[in-house]
């Protein structure tokens, strides 16, 4: 059985959190912003229960730099004026120095100039659950498309199951599983102006810890749409993914 799943231009949704919380208010990060921004990913790193779920950056200064304009930008969002949530988007050149998402997944380089990364994404621990989450995703992608950069990508650990559920629920797929600086990731991916076509016949269910087999069935041409969730634990459904004229996706 084949399916081709078709992505519509994204588009904020209703803004219900705001809604129902009208304390929030949202806007751009800017340089000045960089002490609280800072504060806020020291209160949640501290708080991982694992530390593979997020690396530190080496410099964080040019990290945050390199997310707001012109090279990126970053949504904050503030409760009665203090930073509770950020998400940053990176609009990474073509072979340049920095690392290229659509490099380490085998884009062309041309499709490498239309890459978006989905960068990191924070909420402290007094505003999770109210899908702040799910809102800066759709945020992050309108911002893709507004950029003309659609192809977006998000690099995710293979023991952040939040994170990689969260990218699912929003019509992303993994499409590549491997070791970036020595780390073990997924690089998930949507494209926002093609649709992608799946053998829906042809479906394994991988342990979600297995990094080999998860690796080697990117490798394979398989890709992640979904997940199960039983007693046996956490499974990833993967799909076979048709290549048809484009290459490798």
């Amino acid at each position: 059985m084949l399916s081709l799943i078709h992505h519509a231009r994204p588009f904020l949704p209703p803004d219900v959190v705001f809604r129902q919380h009208p304390e929030l208010r949202a806007r751009l990060l800017l340089p000045g912003d960089f002490g609280a921004w800072l504060a806020l990913r020291d209160t949640v790193i501290a708080g991982l229960p694992d530390p593979d779920l997020y690396v530190r950056e080496d410099d964080e200064r040019a990290f945050f730099d390199a997310h707001t304009e012109p090279a990126g930008e970053t949504i904050g969002v503030f409760a009665h004026g203090e930073l509770v949530a950020y998400a940053m988007v990176g609009f990474p050149a073509c072979g340049g120095a920095a690392l290229n998402l659509g490099s380490t997944i085998g884009l062309s380089a041309a499709q490498q100039g239309r890459v978006t990364h989905l960068s990191s994404c924070m909420v402290v621990p007094a505003w999770r659950g109210h899908g702040l989450q799910r809102v800066l995703l759709a945020a992050r992608l309108s911002l893709a498309h507004a950029r003309g950069r659609p192809v977006c990508l998000a690099m995710v650990s293979l023991h952040n199951h939040s994170s990689r559920h969260n990218l699912l629920r929003q019509g992303l797929h993994i499409a590549w599983t491997g070791a970036i600086d020595g780390l073990q990731r997924h690089v998930a991916m949507i494209d926002l102006e093609h649709g992608l076509h799946f053998d829906m016949a042809d479906e394994i269910l991988l342990p979600s810890n297995d990094f080999g087999a998860l690796r080697d069935a990117a490798s394979s041409g398989y890709a992640c749409i979904g997940e199960v969730r039983d007693a046996s634990g956490v499974r990833l459904r993967y799909v076979r993914h048709l290549h048809h004229d484009r290459a490798p996706w």
